[in-house]
C-alpha cells in the first residue's frame, strides 16, 4: 500500500511538473495561463487567417514559416491555429464560448488565445496582439517534424510595460551586417519587445559629415532605411542613438575638425564653438530624415529637460536640433 501510494505520488508529481513546465518555459510568461490538453501536431498545422489585413496576415506568415523550419507541415486538415481580431464574428464567438474578454489594459497590444475547434485560436484587438498571440503560439508548440505537439492553453496576456527594448552599442567591435541586424529584431520581436536602439559614436555614414565614419565600418544610409522598414513588420520601432557632443574621438582626430575640440585632437567638442553646434545639428537632421521617416510611430523628438536646462543658451541658437526620443 505505502509503495502504491509513493508510486501514485510520483505519477501526480511528474503530470503536475508537465502541466506547470509549459507555463515556466514562455518567455515571457503570460499573465493567466490555464494548460489545457496536448495535441500532436502529425497531422501537419493549418494557420487560419481569413479575412486578414496585411499586417494579420504577415504575422501568420511569420507563424507559418517557424513551423516550416522546424518541419512542422502546413496542411488544410491539420491541427488549426486561428488569428482572429476581437470585432469579428468569429473572435467574439471564441471568448463568449471561453468566458474571456479583452480587458481595457489589453486593448492596446494584449491577447487572449484559447481552445478551439481542433486546436486554439488567437484572439486581439490590434496588429500587436495578434504578432504577439502568434508568438506565444509558437512557443506552446514542441518538437519538430511529425513529432510535434501543441500545448493548448487558456491564456490571457498583455504587457506590464508600454517600451520593452534592446540597446544596442554598435561603436564597439565589429559593425554588424545587416542581415545579423534583422535576425536581432526578428529575435526580440518574438520575445514580445517593441524597440531597437542602436547606439553610434563613428558607425553611422552622413553625407553631411562624411568624415564621421570610417570607410566600410558603418552602417549607411540605405541600410538604416532598410531596417526601420523590416523592423515595422515586426512592431518594433527603431530608436536610434547618436553621440552629440562625447565620444567623438574618431571625428575629432581629424586636423580639420581640431579647433572644435576642447583640446586637439580630443574626445569632446567645445559647444561654444559656432563650428561644433552645425555638426551636431547636421548629425541629428540627417538621422532623423533617414530613420524617423520611415517609422509609423506619433512620438516627436525633442531635448531632454535635464539638457534643455543646462544648454539652454545653445539650444536657443540651434532649436530644431533634435536630441532623443520620447512621447
Amino acid at each position: 500500500m505505502i509503495g502504491s501510494r509513493i508510486f501514485l505520488s510520483s505519477c501526480l508529481a511528474v503530470a503536475l511538473s508537465a502541466t506547470l513546465a509549459t507555463a515556466q518555459t514562455l518567455i515571457p510568461q503570460p499573465r493567466e495561463m490555464h494548460a489545457a490538453k496536448t495535441i500532436p501536431l502529425s497531422g501537419g498545422v493549418n494557420i487560419a487567417c481569413s479575412g486578414c489585413g496585411s499586417e494579420d496576415t504577415f504575422a501568420a506568415a511569420d507563424l507559418r514559416s517557424e513551423l516550416s523550419a522546424r518541419g512542422i507541415a502546413s496542411s488544410a486538415s491539420g491541427t488549426e491555429i486561428a488569428l482572429l481580431r476581437s470585432s469579428t464574428p468569429e473572435g467574439k464567438s471564441v471568448l463568449s464560448s471561453a468566458s474571456l474578454q479583452l480587458t481595457s489594459e489589453m486593448q492596446a497590444e494584449g491577447y487572449v488565445i484559447a481552445p478551439a475547434r481542433n486546436g486554439i485560436a488567437i484572439v486581439a484587438s490590434t496588429p500587436e496582439g495578434v504578432f504577439y498571440g502568434a508568438q506565444t503560439a509558437k512557443q506552446l508548440i514542441d518538437g519538430s517534424g511529425s513529432a510535434a505537439v501543441l500545448h493548448a492553453a487558456t491564456i490571457r496576456d498583455w504587457p506590464a510595460m508600454k517600451y520593452r527594448g534592446l540597446d544596442d552599442d554598435l561603436s564597439r567591435g565589429p559593425v554588424p551586417t545587416l542581415e545579423f541586424q534583422k535576425k536581432q529584431i526578428r529575435t526580440i520581436a518574438a520575445y514580445k519587445a517593441n524597440i531597437y536602439s542602436p547606439y553610434f559614436e563613428h558607425t553611422m555614414q552622413y553625407t553631411s559629415q562624411p568624415l564621421m565614419a570610417p570607410p566600410g565600418g558603418a552602417i549607411s544610409a540605405a541600410e538604416a532605411r532598410e531596417l526601420v522598414a523590416y523592423a515595422k513588420q515586426y512592431h518594433i520601432t527603431i530608436i536610434p542613438e547618436q553621440e552629440a557632443f562625447g565620444h567623438l574621438h574618431y571625428l575629432l582626430n581629424w586636423e580639420q575638425y581640431t579647433p572644435l575640440s576642447e583640446t586637439p585632437h580630443g574626445h569632446v567638442l567645445a559647444p561654444g564653438q559656432a563650428e561644433s553646434l552645425k555638426v551636431t545639428k547636421d548629425l541629428f537632421t540627417e538621422l532623423r530624415r533617414f530613420i524617423l521617416a520611415h517609422s509609423s510611430t506619433s512620438a516627436r523628438m525633442r531635448p531632454l529637460s535635464w539638457a534643455r536646462d543646462r544648454l539652454k543658451p545653445m539650444l536657443t541658437r540651434v532649436a530644431s536640433v533634435q536630441f532623443i526620443w520620447t512621447t
